[in-house]
């Protein structure tokens, strides 16, 4: 005794066509599929509270004194030329605010800081790790190279943070509020 896989008749029933019913407020339609909410997913708030900079990041001070600043010119006096030579920086991106100073771009530009010192941080750790693992094999050569893998990642890490806490002072500025409040 065999029994029957699929029921014929709920097939034919199914493949008949029917009329569909007429949306009557397609602005009403409209809000329902544009609706975005507010809450924030676990990880998206753990994302914000990690690149938000810090009350002792929110000066600068601490960057300025472990020579951010001259990275900053050392890194976009060479670099930096290169790439506007290539046609980078009319438009907000990774490395640039762009021409126009407004508030779209500096956000652009702080969610390019957020790229960059996502590939960079990862690389300053792992560069940590080899520099201290090579020092304690005695292997000079590859310490030389994890040391500078870690000065030039560190450092543009730092230099995310660092444009990060003035691109948020400026948002402050824009939105009324005191300088150094998140």
């Amino acid at each position: 005794m065999s029994k029957r896989f699929i029921n014929s008749k709920f097939i034919l029933y199914a493949m008949k066509t029917k009329e569909l019913s007429i949306i009557e407020d397609i602005s009403n339609l409209e809000n329902k599929i544009n609706y975005k909410t507010n809450e924030k997913s676990f990880v998206e708030t753990s994302a914000d509270w990690y690149f938000a900079p810090k009350s002792f990041e929110r000066s600068g001070k601490l960057y300025e004194i472990l020579g951010v600043r001259q990275f900053k010119k050392l890194a976009m006096g060479t670099l930096g030329k290169l790439r506007k030579r290539g046609g980078d920086g009319e438009e907000p991106s990774n490395y640039f605010i762009g021409r126009k100073r407004d508030l779209s771009s500096l956000k652009k530009f702080e969610i390019g800081t957020r790229i960059n010192e996502t590939i960079h941080a990862p690389f300053t750790i792992y560069f940590g790790h080899k520099l201290i693992e090579s020092l304690g094999e005695n292997n000079y050569g590859v310490a030389i190279i994890s040391g500078i893998g870690l000065l030039t990642n560190g450092y543009c890490t730092m230099l995310q943070r660092y444009n990060r806490g003035r691109i948020y002072n400026t948002l402050n500025k824009f939105a009324g509020k005191p300088r150094h409040s998140n």
